[in-house]
């Protein structure tokens, strides 16, 4: 039976509260008035993604060599700079904590691929001049209509890419919506930013609508890309991530900035990864 727009919003109040505090996070990020008491409340709030906080704080890709269990001194040693990132990071990381039975996805695969398409998309959107915290952020959180989908009580199971090529039609036929909607759906209740949504929207096929320019959706897609061509892809999305010149000039990069920014987003990967094991 279809999920409704009721049933998906429920469903990713429950799965994912994390990535509520982040959206809530950033407004007040924004906000010149704000007062970092107020960040850190907002934090404690959810003791699970303070947890998760404090512990990537303590990741060696923020230069941190003391580790701490305070959240006060997390956040300060960090900077505001930092910290959108930062908690983008433990967001996901919270969400990515159980196997997706569904989609015969183990929890740390989810994670793999989620940081390692964050850092290779915020290498990207550098190269091309737009807003990289949002399409670092973008990466982290393409993925989250997976988790919702997973959490519905079904007995569904993804049967795999030799009978169905594209899980996004799988999806669709199976719950009357694909996960990349139940994603868009959850950030626009969540109030992020419409860019970032519409890059999460269109990132699968970025080029469809030869009418659009969504720079941010070829920005993703180019990511995802240099994340499959080192072994993190999802099942059920190999064929969307074929670089191609004109994915390149609409999103303003060139072949040689997707080369480099798999070295990066590897690096990424490999240092965070290790410092939270």
């Amino acid at each position: 039976m279809p999920l409704t727009h009721d049933t998906i919003i429920s469903l990713g109040n429950k799965l994912a509260p994390a990535v509520a505090t982040f959206g809530r996070l950033r407004e007040l990020l924004q906000d010149p008035e704000a007062e970092l008491d107020e960040i850190i409340k907002l934090i404690r709030l959810d003791p699970a993604l303070t947890f998760h906080v404090v512990r990537l704080s303590n990741s060696v890709i923020f230069g941190i060599r003391e580790p701490t269990e305070c959240l006060n001194v997390a956040v300060g040693r960090v900077g505001l700079g930092e910290l959108l990132r930062l908690v983008a990071l433990a967001a996901t990381q919270h969400v990515c904590q159980r196997d997706l039975r569904m989609y015969r996805l183990s929890a740390s695969r989810l994670w793999e691929n989620s940081v390692a398409t964050a850092a290779a998309a915020e290498l990207l959107a550098e190269r091309a001049g737009r807003e990289a915290g949002l399409t670092y952020a973008a990466g982290l959180l393409r993925t989250l209509g997976r988790v919702i989908l997973d959490g519905a009580a079904t007995r569904e199971v993804y049967p795999g890419e030799a009978e169905w090529p594209c899980v996004a039609d799988w999806e669709k036929k199976t719950f009357g919506i694909t996960a990349l909607e139940v994603t868009t759906e959850m950030l626009a209740h969540w109030r992020f930013p419409g860019d970032m949504i519409a890059a999460i929207r269109g990132h699968a096929n970025p080029l469809a609508d030869p009418e659009a320019s969504n720079a941010g959706a070829c920005l993703l897609n180019l990511a995802c890309g240099v994340v499959a061509h080192f072994g993190l892809d999802l099942p059920g999305e190999t064929g969307d991530w074929v670089c191609t010149p004109a994915k390149l000039i609409l999103a303003g990069v060139t072949e040689a900035d997707v080369k480099e920014c798999a070295t990066h987003a590897r690096r990424h990967f490999t240092l965070l990864c290790a410092s939270v094991a």
